[in-house]
């Protein structure tokens, strides 16, 4: 087993060498949650659902289940 780390509070800020990843759609209309918080703090832009903007990175995660989002979670990756 190994030991993850997350955080359970709101991150407000980031380091200039950190990434805020989130969960979008794929039309990028970042309304809620993680990526509203992209959007309002970390420069996602809107209508764009997939890869890096600003100080974020955008990985469309409510089309479809582990196969539909893997050559997304992939490309982050690579």
């Amino acid at each position: 087993m190994y030991n993850r780390e997350y955080t359970p509070d709101r991150i407000l800020e980031l380091r200039e060498n950190e990434v805020f990843v989130f969960g979008s759609n794929l039309a990028g209309a970042h309304g809620g949650g993680a990526a509203r918080l992209a959007y309002n703090r970390f420069g996602a832009v809107w209508g764009q659902g997939v890869g890096m903007q600003g100080q974020s990175y955008a990985i469309p995660t409510m089309h479809g289940g582990v196969e539909a989002i893997k050559p997304y979670v992939d490309e982050f990756v690579q």
